[in-house]
């Protein structure tokens, strides 16, 4: 989407225009949900709160000064959101795998090997600390940068990266406990 696109939803929606806010959510509400699932492990957990995320940033999108791109905050109160549910509530086990994509070219074994690795990897994300388990999903699952993240979570890049760099060595140890390495 353009950015100049989204700046005029963001301001027709500050203003009150249901049209400009409806385009909004259509734009972000799956990516968000996504995002929201990866965090909760569970698909009714994500969709309350994927709503209540949008409930919120629509209440207060005159706050929204702009310093960040849209998204940007928007995944910062998505990640706050979901940080104090976790801490309410731990996520709930599941096992489906945070990454697998299908090639129907790879055969049967090595198909159900990607599989069974994706699983043990989303068991093991699952496991750490509720921060660097946000900072791991935003780099690697959606793709922030360093500069987004640290907005998202309102610390310095330095702080991300060694979240970032203590969590995939967390992941590590764990991975190897469990002989997957």
């Amino acid at each position: 989407m353009e950015q100049n696109q989204e700046k005029e939803w963001v301001a027709r929606a500050r203003r009150g225009d249901r049209g400009a806010v409806a385009c909004l959510v259509d734009r972000y509400e799956r990516e968000i949900f996504t995002y929201l699932f990866r965090m909760t492990r569970n698909v009714e957990d994500a969709r309350d709160l994927t709503q209540e995320v949008f409930i919120k940033v629509f209440r207060k999108i005159s706050g929204f000064r702009g310093d960040s791109g849209f998204r940007t905050w928007l995944y910062r109160v998505a990640t706050n959101h979901a940080l104090n549910f976790l801490k309410r509530r731990p996520p709930a086990a599941s096992d489906v795998p945070l990454t697998y994509l299908s090639d129907p070219a790879l055969s049967a074994a090595v198909a159900l090997e990607r599989r069974d690795m994706a699983s043990h990897v989303t068991r093991a994300v699952q496991a750490l600390p509720r921060r660097q388990k946000a900072v791991v999903v935003l780099r690697v699952q959606e793709g922030l940068t360093y500069a987004e993240i640290a907005r998202v979570l309102d610390c310095s890049v330095g702080n991300c990266k060694a979240a970032y760099h203590n969590a995939v060595k967390r992941l590590r140890e764990i991975l190897k406990n469990e002989a997957i390495l």
